[in-house]
């Protein structure tokens, strides 16, 4: 199943990006991360079409409460590189999903 780990160790930056830096992601986002779990195993244990809605768009809110983490001023070149890439693979993960058949 999709999880989106990505662990920005930064510091606060002059701009006030104190929580796009923040080192505490993981903690902040528990919310979207509980609710991805629990679509995650309704769906493992009960696939069908509305446990596979309520996977893709847990997915999505997860991915949406993630990406304001990529505004980290001290995330750059490589590691900035890398971050795009995996937003956009889990973009394209999460659309890719079929939700129109039993699964």
């Amino acid at each position: 199943m999709l999880f989106l780990f990505l662990n920005v160790g930064c510091s606060s930056g002059e701009d006030g990006d104190v929580a796009a830096c923040s080192v505490q992601w993981s903690t902040e986002l528990q919310d979207e991360l509980n609710a991805l779990s629990q679509a995650a195993t309704a769906q493992a244990q009960n696939p069908g079409p509305t446990t596979c809605e309520n996977f893709r768009s847990a997915a999505e809110d997860y991915l949406e409460a993630l990406r304001p983490y990529g505004n980290c001023s001290a995330l750059t070149g490589q590691n900035r590189l890398e971050w795009q890439n995996a937003v956009e693979d889990a973009e394209i993960q999460i659309q890719e999903i079929d939700c129109s058949q039993d699964t």
